[in-house]
Formats: structure tokens, C-alpha cells, sequence
């Protein structure tokens, strides 16, 4: 999905029909600014800039060959193929003129019946969050300290799930959200429990029980966030478990009620994710320089008895 630049449509009518103006009156000394910017607007529609062309494209290219024509004609020397510089008051012919109108009255008819049946949508504002940013950007809501350790797919689902919210989609946007929370819960989960534990418990429910047996244990120090456990149970008997059965729906107001949720859950994990990293860290390099050292002693092991 992309923006549709809606004023270009306005743009490219203005430059076809600077070509008429009475300013120029077909001067062809006055003509190589309309021309040319006419010619770059509407190759760039048949090229696909805003959006492809389907039934007027044909239309738009016979104009486009017809503006080039009277461009080279007028502009470029046909002995030396190079730019040439009109003056006086020569004009360019009626006849050339009068074709280029109808080919632009035909193209205009064209692109008015295809845009009558393109799938162009007016999205509004959801709550408070605007229509720009869920669509491009939802991932925006959580700071960039955060986005680097957030799993890159969770932000894509995050991303999908603003998506939906702009045209209203609600069920489709709590599953990307539940998905997005899932993908997060993996990692945060990890830093209470063996990553070979994680792998083979790959499971929301098992995961917020021990979760929460993790968080009321007095004797560690470092200990899932009590906040983060409450709602990761809210959100399972609320939204999670509901959307199992197929007759299930979230409505609109219930899915922008789960986004606010969802990115404040996930940004607290993603805060206890990105704290607890340099401990990993500095865990990683002593285990790897551990091993270059009893590589190390291996190697003068090995030199001595070669000796």
C-alpha cells in the first residue's frame, strides 16, 4: 500500500492545458517549457507514478508520441540531432495544434472513466492516532531505543496491524497485535528461562504461567515485570482466547483499545529486553574468551606432544 498523491492528477491537467493558454498562443518560442514539462508529468503516468494507468494508458501514450513529435519537430535539429533555440514569432501549425487538443480531450475522457472505477479510498482519523502514521509507520509509536531490540518481525506485524486500523479492519488488527506480542514474548521470556526451555515451550499459555510462578519468587533478583504479567493475562482472556473461535470478532473501538495495550506491553518487554543485553553481553564474550583460552592451552597441549 502506498499515498496517492492526489494532487498530481490536478497537476498534470494544468500543464496539458498550459499548452492552449492565450499566453502562448502557440508561439513556438513560448512553447518548450509547456511541452516538456507536459512530457515529463505524463510519462511519468504511464510509467505508473501515482498509480499505474490500465484503460486510459493507451490514450496517454498516443498524446505522449504526439507531444514528442511536435518537441523534435520544432526543437531539435534534424541534421545534428542536438537542441535548438527558436525565435521569432513562428507558431506552431493549426493542424498540429488541433490534433493535440483532440488527443487530449480523448485522454481526458479516458482517465476520467478509469479513475471513476479505482480503488481509491478517503481513510479518516482513528482516535487519536492519525491516518498517515498507522498506515506508513506504526512502529513509530515506540522510540528508537526500543525498535532495536523489539524482534524486527514483531514491528512488521505491528506495522500490518496499523494497516488494518486505517480501514477499519479490527479483527484483522488485533491478530497482527496479538502476533506482534507473541513474537516479543519469546525473547523476554528467554531472559528467566533457558533458551533450549523456551524453544521446546513455545507456547503463550505455558509461557505467562511460569511467568508468573518467575515473578513471586522472593529469592532472585532479577524477575519478571509483575505489570507485564498482568497484561499478558488481560490480554489472553480478553482478546487472545475469544479470537479462537471463528464467530469471535473485535470490533473497531475494542481493536484501537488493544493497540494502546499491546504497545505499552511490548514496549515494557522490549525495555527489559534492551537493559538486560549488555549483561548477555558481557556474558557472551567471557564464555568466548574462555574457549579462545582452553583452545589455547589445547594448541601448546598439542605443540608439546608433537615435540
Amino acid at each position: 500500500m502506498q499515498q496517492l498523491d492526489a494532487y498530481r492528477f490536478y497537476e498534470l491537467g494544468a500543464k496539458l492545458y498550459a499548452l492552449f493558454s492565450i499566453r502562448t498562443q502557440g508561439r513556438v518560442a513560448d512553447m518548450f517549457g509547456p511541452l516538456t514539462e507536459a512530457q515529463a508529468l505524463l510519462d511519468g503516468f504511464i510509467k505508473g507514478d501515482p498509480f499505474v494507468l490500465e484503460s486510459s494508458k493507451a490514450d496517454a501514450t498516443r498524446l505522449l508520441n504526439k507531444l514528442s513529435s511536435i518537441f523534435n519537430r520544432y526543437f531539435i535539429d534534424p541534421a545534428t540531432k542536438q537542441l535548438k533555440n527558436p525565435t521569432g514569432e513562428d507558431r506552431i501549425d493549426a493542424h498540429e495544434i488541433s490534433l493535440l487538443v483532440s488527443l487530449v480531450e480523448k485522454f481526458e475522457h479516458a482517465l476520467a472513466a478509469e479513475l471513476n472505477r479505482a480503488p481509491t479510498y478517503l481513510a479518516g482519523k482513528r482516535g487519536i492516532y492519525s491516518t498517515f502514521d498507522l498506515a506508513e509507520n506504526a512502529r513509530a509509536i515506540f522510540a528508537k531505543d526500543l525498535q532495536d531490540v523489539i524482534p524486527p518481525a514483531a514491528l512488521n506485524e505491528f506495522d500490518l496491524a496499523g494497516r488494518a486500523l486505517v480501514f477499519g479492519l479490527g479483527t484483522a488488527a488485533a491478530l497482527h497485535m496479538l502476533r506482534a506480542i507473541e513474537i516479543t514474548l519469546k525473547p523476554y521470556y528467554e531472559l528467566f528461562a533457558s533458551a533450549a526451555g523456551a524453544k521446546s515451550e513455545r507456547n503463550y499459555t505455558i509461557y505467562l504461567k511460569k511467568l508468573v510462578a518467575l515473578a513471586d519468587e522472593d529469592e532472585v533478583a532479577f524477575r519478571p515485570d509483575k505489570r507485564v504479567v498482568q497484561m499478558l493475562a488481560q490480554i489472553k482472556d480478553h482478546y487472545r482466547n475469544p479470537l479462537i473461535t471463528a464467530e469471535s470478532s473485535i470490533t473497531l473501538d475494542d481493536a484501537l483499545s488493544l493497540f494502546g495495550m499491546a504497545s505499552a506491553l511490548i514496549a515494557l518487554m522490549g525495555r527489559a529486553i534492551r537493559e538486560q543485553k549488555p549483561h548477555e553481553d558481557k556474558k557472551q564474550a567471557k564464555a568466548a574468551a574462555e574457549m579462545d583460552e582452553d583452545e589455547d592451552e589445547l594448541y601448546e597441549l598439542r605443540h608439546s606432544q608433537a615435540n
